[in-house]
């Protein structure tokens, strides 16, 4: 009984002295180890990260893949007091993208060791890397990893860094005119870009190609630097060729491209008709009628239209002596519009000139636009203008033609042949008629006795 009661109290008093020498510390503990040969990598260690930056300090800022030298700012805290701390940046995660720059000479794995007096609880401190991305890095985040040391203690503290990615895109597009037809030259064509990305892109081209298009100018852009979030507009002036339809223009961005469908109508000019009213205008003669007729037989509605008439001297258009400001307006026709199946009727007061009677070319120019568009489109109608002479002229001019002339001096001849003719006749016939009386007059006397 002495004997158990013995072996009780001794394990009482082990126990005891156990619990005593483990609460004064003199047992070591893993979780509170931290020396050079067993370094803390648990997550709650002595140094925590605050911000991460590009750049500069506070940056928000993000890099893209492939670019080089970039500073990377990392800021922590700790929560204990270290005395000469060595404090670098372990970029050697799994498939990392990032590369350290070179700093002293063509070392990729020289790294800034930055040496800190002394690290106090509870304050900010800020080490800077310059630091090459890999152009096949995706754009997202990866965690990486600083290390610190000191004659008692040394530690991992993981952070994360984000990379950026440029992403730019076509939003829009426009082109003036806006609506095309075939063949028309230079038409601007505008294409509207947007960086949606999270980092800017360096180094960018963009150009046009087309089959159905000419690209007059410019043939490309070269952009050294695209930020992120901005707008940027490309403009390109372009010839269609003779095609209608749809046509696509494929727009490129370095290697991505993007089709862009635009349509080319066909032309509409054979679907306005113009004809004119066939009469001979008479020469040296005013206020005479000249009538044209515009006729839409297509199935757009030609808007704004202009009319002009272009004609020689000898044919102009009347002006009245009351208004002579009149002539600044007389020869412009204008028509808000032509709906299809719709026919027009102008009409030209006309003075002709003096002798003018022959046959003139006459031109009617009609200008016009499809839809509002700015693009002026024309269509120029060419006929041939009759000018017939006066009564007075006609008879003039018969009697001075050669032809003319000589049968009327040939008539003269006639005529004063006969004349001649039936004056002799008439000498002839009062001789004999006289002759006659005298010979009466003698068998008279002679019948009465008488002696002559």
């Amino acid at each position: 009984m002495k004997i158990y009661k013995k072996l009780i109290t001794g394990f009482i008093v082990l126990s005891m002295v156990m619990l005593a020498i483990g609460a004064s510390g003199l047992m070591s503990s893993g979780d509170a180890i931290h020396n050079k040969t067993a370094p803390a990598t648990v997550a709650n260690n002595e140094l925590t990260v605050t911000s991460v930056s590009w750049f500069a300090p506070n940056s928000t800022e993000l890099p893209s893949p492939g670019s080089n030298g970039i500073p990377l700012y990392v800021t922590f805290e700790s929560y204990t007091n270290i005395e000469n701390a060595n404090v670098s940046m372990n970029l050697s995660a799994y498939k990392s993208p990032f590369t350290y720059a070179y700093i002293n000479g063509p070392d990729k794995n020289v790294r800034t060791y930055n040496r800190i007096p002394e690290i106090q609880a509870g304050h900010s401190y800020t080490i800077m890397q310059l630091v090459n991305i890999s152009k096949n890095a995706s754009g997202s985040f990866y965690d990486e990893n600083i290390s610190y040391d000191n004659t008692t203690m040394s530690g991992n503290t993981v952070f994360t860094i984000p990379v950026g990615k440029p992403d730019v895109s076509v939003i829009s597009y426009t082109t003036n005119p806006p609506v095309i037809y075939q063949n028309e030259k230079f038409i601007k064509l505008t294409i509207y870009t947007e960086n949606t990305g999270t980092s800017a892109m360096k180094n960018v081209n963009f150009n046009i190609t087309s089959m159905d298009y000419n690209v007059v100018s410019p043939g490309n852009y070269s952009i050294a630097y695209y930020p992120a979030g901005t707008l940027m507009n490309f403009t390109f002036y372009i010839n269609a060729k003779n095609v209608t339809g749809t046509i696509p223009v494929y727009f490129h961005i370095n290697n991505v491209v993007y089709t862009i469908n635009t349509y080319i109508h066909g032309s509409e000019e054979k679907s306005l008709t113009v004809a004119v009213e066939n009469k001979n205008l008479v020469s040296d003669t005013k206020k005479q009628l000249l009538t044209f007729y515009l006729n839409n037989t297509g199935n757009k509605v030609y808007r704004d239209l202009e009319i002009h008439m272009l004609s020689p001297g000898v044919l102009s258009i009347h002006v009245s002596s009351s208004n002579p400001l009149g002539a600044l307006t007389a020869n412009n026709v204008t028509f808000a519009q032509l709906q299809p199946g719709q026919s027009i009727k102008v009409t030209y007061i006309i003075d002709t000139s003096t002798s003018a009677a022959g046959t003139y070319p006459v031109q009617l120019l009609v200008e016009y636009h499809f839809n509002n568009t700015a693009e002026t489109f024309n269509k120029v109608y060419t006929y041939n203008q009759k000018i017939v002479p006066t009564t007075t002229q006609q008879i003039s001019n018969t009697l001075t033609e050669p032809l003319y002339a000589g049968m009327a001096a040939l008539i003269i001849i006639i005529l004063g042949a006969i004349g001649a003719a039936v004056l002799h006749t008439r000498k002839k016939n009062r001789k004999s008629k006289n002759a006659g009386s005298e010979k009466a007059k003698e068998k008279n006397n002679n019948g009465s006795g008488k002696k002559p």
